[in-house]
């Protein structure tokens, strides 16, 4: 996976994501496309800044502000390895949603496997 592909499938895997949030202040929202704007691999808080379009209902998006954490740094975003930072389906806790200040950020090294799902139900927890 290249680091386009990656940024199209994150805007699916968000969209799912916020689908299945129990809270009901989140679940309106839906992804509509991500935009990196800055890239700090290398330091001790490795991390990628941009905007992500919001969408509100079936008509109206807003721009938010994103931030995608990553487990450790890198010399540089060609050596990320884009493929381990999509949270697979049957895992949660990777998103933060936060409507007021119009921000996601993603943690996919925090992920869960989600008790609620049926993958998680019908696979062995190893």
């Amino acid at each position: 996976m290249d680091e386009r592909d990656y940024w199209l499938r994150l805007e699916y895997r968000v969209c799912h994501e916020l689908d299945g949030l129990r809270h009901t202040e989140a679940r309106p929202y839906w992804c509509d496309g991500f935009e990196p704007r800055g890239y700090f691999v290398d330091g001790p808080n490795p991390r990628i800044l941009g905007h992500a379009w919001m969408g509100i209902g079936p008509r109206y998006q807003e721009r938010w502000e994103f931030t995608l954490l990553l487990d450790r740094p890198v010399r540089s975003a060609g050596e990320i390895e884009w493929s381990a930072l999509l949270p697979p389906d049957d895992v949660t806790r990777w998103l933060t949603v936060d409507p007021g200040h119009k921000s996601l950020v993603i943690e996919p090294s925090a992920a869960v496997r989600d008790a609620s799902s049926r993958a998680s139900v019908d696979r062995p927890v190893r």
